[in-house]
C-alpha cells in the first residue's frame, strides 16, 4: 500500500475529456482497505501559468519549481480535477509505476491548496478520504486559535 504524497507515472492515463495521454500523477491520500487512489495530475507545460511557488488559489494550482521535488522539470499541480483509481486497477496495471515521493510537508501543503480552490467541487466521500473527520476538526481548532492571538 502506498501512502499520500507518492508521485506516479501513468503512460496511458485517460484524461476527463477523453483524450489519453502520459501524465506524473500525485497520490492525494493514503488508501486504507478497498478505498480508491485518489490523484491530481501535473503539467510542466508553463502556457499561461504563474511560476510562484506553492499554492495559486486562483487558478486551482500549486507550481513546484525544479529541485523542490523528484520532477526535473518546473510542474504545476493541477487540483480541478481528481482521478479516482481502484487499487485493483494499480496492483494489475502494466501502465502506471511509482517514481518517487514528496515530503509530507509540500503534500500537506498540496491538499490544503486543493481545499482552498476546490472545497465546493470535492465530493463529500473525497474529502473524508483526504482529510478524515478528526483531522478536519483538529484544522478547524488550530485557525481559531491563530485568529484568536
Amino acid at each position: 500500500m502506498q501512502t499520500r504524497g507518492a508521485i506516479y507515472h501513468h503512460s496511458e492515463l485517460v484524461f476527463h475529456n477523453g483524450f489519453t495521454g502520459k501524465k506524473y500523477l500525485i497520490l492525494l491520500n493514503t488508501p486504507v482497505k478497498n478505498e480508491p487512489y485518489l490523484f491530481v495530475k501535473t503539467t510542466s507545460q508553463k502556457k499561461d501559468k504563474p511560476s510562484t511557488p506553492g499554492c495559486i488559489k486562483e487558478h486551482s494550482l500549486f507550481f513546484i519549481p525544479v529541485g523542490k521535488t523528484s520532477f526535473k522539470k518546473d510542474t504545476w499541480v493541477q487540483l480541478y480535477e481528481i482521478y479516482e483509481i481502484l487499487p485493483r486497477d494499480i496492483d494489475t496495471s502494466k501502465e502506471i509505476s511509482i517514481v518517487g515521493n514528496m515530503d509530507h510537508k509540500m503534500i500537506d501543503a498540496i491538499v490544503d491548496c486543493l481545499f482552498e480552490s476546490e472545497e465546493d467541487n470535492i465530493a463529500p466521500v473525497h474529502k473524508n478520504m483526504l482529510r478524515p473527520p478528526l483531522q478536519d476538526s483538529l484544522l478547524k481548532l488550530k485557525e481559531k486559535f491563530k485568529k484568536d492571538r
